[in-house]
């Protein structure tokens, strides 16, 4: 599954309609098609009528050029009966080939002298016969040509509507985390003016704008970078620290060649805002959060974890939408190219781990260091 290729910008562009379609098809087709019965008409005259070739190809060429307008308006008359089905049409287009033939004819009994060739002497009939195959072998390409770029169309209208649906769904479980993360903040900052902790709340609030900033700026279809969303989670993590203090250590180890990596936007900040909540919050005495990245057999793993309380008090459940979005997330983008399992740490607390394909960024993007500017 390529996944990097689901977020190059081009993805929002709409594809070519059904009548874009068919029309590039049919000049294609026709060109091709008319192009083969001057080679089988060329060789013919070479064969029976080799004096008169040389004077044979430009009127030729003329009765080609015929040919071709004759189909053409065919084709236009025919694309027009947008409520007919392909029978209807290609019924339409049988009788529209059937009238064009006798012009045709007379068209080709003008041409005779020029090309020095002997006159036909059965009429219509006869000319219909020896030479009718080519406008119904027309008729029946340009019917088999009608039912293959219908389904083209429909092919690429249904990929299309699915690739909107798949970014729509990401967009939209990213975003639920966010009235998730503002409920739990401004809680978090309402206890602290309630016990005075004016300096600490304005600290908090600062931060939590940078912090909305960031996610407002950040496209949710997107990939980013490593290095930047190690920094955001920084960013989150302080202002956690304005309301723990001294009870919340952080630590943060990333290895130091992977920071072009990309991953989903703000895919680990539900991770860690659960282990503030259902770990260090649930502590007496300070508690200890550490996320960690590395890469290992060509796959990028996260780990977060912290001391805890551990799993016996804690499950996915309790983790609600943050975690569970996590996980739809994941099977939206990757696929089953990318998990998320949750256990004990030996020595207590819950581990979680992130293991993701390492995708390189190749395209330079630029890090979003003015998301972290004071406002």
């Amino acid at each position: 599954m390529d996944v990097s290729s689901q977020f190059e910008p081009s993805a929002d562009a709409a594809p070519p309609g059904p009548r874009a379609i068919a029309v590039r098809t049919f000049i294609k087709f026709q060109l091709a098609f008319w192009a083969v019965f001057l080679v089988i008409r060329a060789v013919a005259a070479a064969v029976y009528f080799p004096e008169a070739l040389l004077g044979y190809m430009g009127p030729r060429l003329v009765l080609i050029a015929s040919y071709l307008a004759a189909t053409t308006l065919i084709h236009m008359a025919a694309v027009r009966q947008t409520a007919w089905s392909p029978a209807q049409r290609l019924v339409l287009v049988s009788l529209l080939c059937l009238l064009a033939s006798y012009p045709l004819h007379l068209l080709e009994l003008a041409f005779v002298p020029v090309m020095e060739v002997p006159r036909p002497t059965g009429g219509f009939f006869e000319y219909f016969a020896q030479f009718g195959w080519v406008m119904a072998a027309w008729a029946g390409y340009y019917f088999a040509l009608d039912l293959l770029t219908q389904s083209r169309a429909q092919a690429e209208a249904l990929k299309h509507a699915r690739e909107r649906a798949e970014r729509a769904q990401i967009m939209m479980l990213r975003f639920q985390l966010n009235p998730h993360f503002m409920f739990n903040s401004l809680n978090a900052i309402s206890t602290l003016v309630l016990e005075g902790r004016n300096r600490d709340a304005e600290r908090m609030l600062i931060g939590l704008s940078r912090f909305l900033r960031h996610t407002i700026d950040t496209d949710a279809t997107k990939l980013s970078r490593l290095e930047d969303e190690i920094r955001i989670q920084c960013l989150y993590l302080n202002i956690e620290a304005a309301r723990f203090g001294d009870r919340l250590k952080i630590q943060c180890d990333t290895q130091d060649d992977i920071g072009d990596c990309l991953v989903p936007s703000l895919l680990l900040q539900p991770v860690v805002e659960n282990a503030i909540k259902h770990g260090v919050a649930r502590k007496s005495t300070p508690g200890w959060l550490r996320i960690a990245s590395e890469t290992e057999s060509g796959r990028l793993r996260f780990i977060i974890e912290d001391d805890g309380p551990g799993l016996s008090d804690r499950t996915e459940s309790a983790g609600g939408v943050g975690l569970r979005n996590t996980r739809e997330r994941l099977a939206a983008i990757y696929g089953d190219a990318a998990s998320m399992t949750i256990g004990p740490r030996s020595e207590g607390g819950v581990r979680v781990v992130f293991d993701l394909p390492l995708l390189r960024d190749q395209r330079s993007l630029a890090p979003a260091a003015d998301a972290f500017a004071p406002p």
